[in-house]
């Protein structure tokens, strides 16, 4: 009817040593890619240092090769608070003349200019076009009247010299 106890026991220990060997190779396998991945976190940190290595010897090769600026040959010859004083006072200077300069806003009709662009693609598409017609149109009144200019200079210089 059924298995002999020494049947069941040596099937047992079959199937625990085809156990045993499968864990065994389970485990040489996570040993090589713990390997692996060990020498590829090595090598990234050793390539990401020469990476900053790098950038830090070119930051410092620009640093020294290049002209000092301005600002900061004054800021070796003026003491520290002297440097903060002319801020102030050129802030103040500046803030001074803004204050002085009004808000200039230019309206067309009721709309004010540069508040809205235009809307849809025709209106940018005609917006474009009048600008470039106003451009052509200024620039040959520009060319017209200095060619009236030149060629009026050059009948006075005839007449000078009959």
């Amino acid at each position: 009817m059924g298995s002999s106890p020494d049947e069941i026991a040596r099937q047992i220990a079959d199937a625990r040593g085809d156990m045993e060997e499968k864990i065994l190779v389970l485990r040489e396998r996570g040993e090589v890619a713990v390997d692996r991945s060990r020498r590829a976190l090595i090598a990234g940190a050793i390539i990401g240092g020469a990476a900053i290595a790098a950038i830090a010897v070119g930051i410092i090769a620009w640093r020294v090769t290049r002209p000092p600026t301005r600002r900061e040959r004054l800021e070796r010859l003026m003491p520290r608070r002297w440097l903060v004083r002319l801020g102030q006072l050129r802030e103040s200077w500046e803030l001074g003349i803004r204050r002085q300069v009004p808000p200039v806003r230019v309206f067309v009709g009721e709309r004010q200019l540069g508040e809205e662009p235009p809307g849809t693609q025709w209106q940018r598409i005609g917006m474009r076009f009048a600008q470039a017609a106003g451009g052509a149109v200024g620039a040959a009144a520009v060319s017209y009247i200095m060619a009236r200019i030149q060629g009026a200079g050059s009948d006075e210089e005839e007449d000078g010299r009959k």
